[in-house]
């Protein structure tokens, strides 16, 4: 019996094999270009993770970050991260002034603060403190505050502020904003000096609120739309820049809603002495007098002239009327306003308290919107600093 295939049988199992090995590349193929995708995918990083990378400012205390620098500087073969955070909570590291330990979150955001403002570097897993820096070191020579104490000096403040201005996402992101030209700054003094008010704004769309900030020198904007943007830079950056190294003041506009940051001076170290700011901005207030026996002056425009105007903090201005109405009682009159209107616009806590900077306050006293002055308050130009000699019969008739 002949068992050779026909010819047929043979071309058609010819035709079966390629048919399985072209699928068999195509399957090769496809695997190969999955596989080369899946690779692009892991290199790209995502959305999230550059938003992470350039948006890290949160809001934390510099007291905490001083005293956690202070900590590491003990180990000169440095620490690991897990190591450090053992070490806060078994030393009882304060970084706010909450009692309760800090949790793993927050003790990331301090340590990553750090590592970003470069007062602490990575060599492989182990932080060291770095001890090329000289503002580093300068922070390293002054006393960390007490746990429970937020009160930097200033020294360890200068410090701290020179190495934000040097981070270069805190500058594009913030600092820049308040320049009146392209031009930038090269120290904390020249920020100070030159740089002008910036006004930042919540404006409402269809499809989101956006957070605007506007030189109206330069006529410049900037814009953040995203969680992770407001996180950084209105209560992150904005915080340190204000609260934390006073390089900013603030205070809400009526008009507008809007909210006017501010370049101030370094504060004085004098309070009452002669040549003070508290008494330069004494002598500037009653300047502003016009003819008449009473002045009358709302708070807000003598924060617009006396601080904004002056680069003073709102402090100075604040210091003033206490020394006028310690000085000249009877001849200060002080009209107050209702916390609920003074707040009305205000849509949570933390617009609360930025609306009411607006209104000076004693911690007695309700929220004083506008100050009257008799003409005949006056600062001799050698006033002594003793409140017992000065003045000690001032009265109206």
């Amino acid at each position: 019996m002949n068992l050779a295939p026909s010819s047929k049988s043979l071309a058609l199992r010819k035709l079966l094999f390629a048919c399985h090995l072209l699928s068999v590349l195509i399957y090769s193929s496809d695997a190969r270009t999955q596989r080369n995708n899946d690779m692009k995918q892991l290199q790209r990083p995502s959305k999230d993770r550059l938003q992470q990378s350039e948006y890290w400012m949160r809001s934390i205390s510099f007291a905490g970050l001083h005293r956690i620098l202070k900590a590491v500087a003990v180990f000169p073969n440095g620490l690991r991260a897990g190591e450090l955070n053992k070490l806060v909570q078994e030393k009882d590291i304060s970084l706010t002034r909450r009692s309760s330990p800090p949790a793993l979150t927050t003790l990331y955001h301090y340590r990553n603060a750090l590592l970003h403002l470069r007062a602490l570097k990575r060599d492989g897993r182990m932080l060291h403190v770095n001890a090329d820096n000289p503002d580093v070191c300068e922070l390293l020579r002054q006393p960390a505050p007490a746990n429970g104490d937020q009160s930097l000096s200033d020294a360890a403040r200068d410090s701290f502020a020179a190495l934000v201005l040097n981070n270069e996402q805190c500058r594009s992101l913030f600092f820049d904003l308040f320049m009146p030209s392209d031009g930038s700054f090269d120290s904390v003094t020249s920020f100070r000096q030159k740089g002008v008010p910036v006004r930042w704004s919540r404006e409402h769309s269809s499809r989101a609120t956006e957070i605007v900030f506007q030189n109206d020198t330069t006529g410049r904007t900037a814009c953040c739309s995203s969680p992770a943007s407001v996180a950084a830079i209105l209560y992150g950056v904005r915080y340190w820049a204000r609260d934390e190294l006073r390089l900013i003041d603030e205070y809400c506009q009526r008009s507008d809603g809007s909210a006017s940051m501010f370049p101030v001076s370094r504060p004085s170290t004098s309070t009452t002495g002669i040549n003070s700011a508290v008494m330069q901005t004494v002598r500037y207030l009653l300047s502003l007098r016009a003819a008449g026996e009473w002045m009358r002056f709302s708070v807000f425009d003598l924060i617009a002239h006396c601080c904004e105007a002056r680069r003073q903090p709102i402090s100075v201005l604040f210091g003033a009327i206490d020394w006028l109405l310690h000085e000249w009682p009877n001849h200060i009159v002080l009209i107050p306003t209702s916390r609920a209107l003074a707040t009305l616009s205000a849509t949570s806590p933390q617009r609360e308290t930025l609306e009411l900077r607006r209104y000076y306050k004693t911690s007695n006293s309700p929220y004083i919107s506008h100050i009257r002055i008799h003409k005949d308050v006056t600062v001799k130009s050698m006033e002594v600093t003793d409140h017992e000699d000065r003045h000690p019969s001032k009265t109206l008739a």
